[in-house]
């Protein structure tokens, strides 16, 4: 089997490259990242830059699709993750030797989950991202029923962290490491997430084991742990002291004037009103599906972190950070 990886040359791709790396034939995307496996330049909003990619040598295909915007500081939601896919779709149904569709969802779909969403769970998305997926998932359902010769795997993972990842884990480790974090709240709300590399398994899993021709599924590590236990464990592993816990009431003492301030400014003070509630939140989800189709979990939560921190600890992540946020705030 052949792969192209649309929207490959992020993170997440990167970790595909431990997996497929020699059955690469195509990397879509619209620079080459940190993935330069087989990396050709396409944007999927033109349909001209799709129709050029020939693949007719070829027998078995599978697409993997990640490209997407999701990002807060973002703008064009709606363009890439609902008329780029519609795009794909179109590429793919000119295509017969594509066997395979992977589309990468997200769990934003679900909107506000306090005590664990699963696959069957009401989809109310209440962000721009998780509507423009919700959305794509509608458009490729639709496609698939007139498209059956190609199997369809839609996986919806939590927050992805990992190595080359700069989200909300990686910030949450540097905070650790730097001394700046504290508990906010008891610490009691959960928050699911995922290790790429977990993730990526579970994709390749899907494509060599499961039969049905539709398999859609959330995907979350295990065990699940709250924010209280997830600092306690990253503390250790960076030989810090248990974080300090502040009373929810006592930060929007400085968060307000911080707000203004980022207003004002337009600057990202890293510590806002928003960023305080997305943290107290409970966003817990379940993964049940996948594992009960045999699906093994192969790299444990505390390993996934020692292997993050270990990445942070021997880069210039500031750097990284920096090349990486002015590419995504383009987008």
């Amino acid at each position: 089997m052949k792969y192209i990886l649309i929207g490959g040359s992020g993170f997440i791709g990167n970790h595909f490259i431990n997996k497929i790396k020699n059955d690469i034939i195509f990397n879509l995307d619209l620079d080459a990242g940190i993935n330069q496996i087989n990396f050709t330049s396409c944007d999927i909003l033109n349909i001209d830059n799709l129709n050029k990619i020939d693949v007719s040598q070829y027998n078995d295909i599978t697409v993997i699709h990640l490209a997407a915007v999701h990002f807060d500081f973002q703008k064009y939601f709606y363009e890439t993750n609902v008329e780029g896919t519609k795009n794909v779709l179109d590429f793919i149904s000119k295509n017969d030797n594509i066997k395979c569709y992977v589309f990468f969802s997200s769990v934003a779909t679900y909107g506000n989950s306090n005590y664990g969403k699963d696959e069957n769970s009401k989809q109310e998305p209440v962000n721009d991202y998780g509507k423009s997926k919700l959305l794509a998932e509608g458009l490729i359902k639709s496609w698939h029923v007139k498209n059956q010769n190609v199997k369809l795997i839609i996986v919806s993972p939590a927050v992805v962290f990992g190595e080359y990842n700069f989200g909300n884990v990686f910030n949450l480790i540097n905070q650790i490491r730097n001394g700046l974090f504290a508990v906010i709240g008891n610490g009691m709300n959960i928050k699911s997430i995922a290790y790429a590399g977990n993730l990526v398994d579970s994709v390749m899993y899907c494509i060599n084991n499961i039969k049905e021709n539709q398999f859609i599924y959330n995907y979350c590590d295990y065990p699940q742990e709250n924010i209280n236990s997830q600092s306690l464990i990253i503390s250790k592993i960076l030989g810090k002291s248990r974080p300090y816990k502040i009373p929810l009431w006592f930060t929007k003492i400085f968060t307000l004037p911080i707000d203004l301030i980022e207003k004002l400014t337009g600057t990202d003070l890293k510590i806002n009103s928003m960023r305080v509630k997305k943290f107290t939140t409970p966003t817990f989800f379940l993964s049940d599906k996948i594992r009960s189709h045999g699906y093994v979990q192969n790299v444990s939560i505390n390993d996934a972190y020692e292997k993050t921190i270990k990445w942070i600890q021997n880069n210039d992540v500031t750097k990284l950070r920096s090349i990486w946020y002015n590419k995504a705030s383009k987008l």
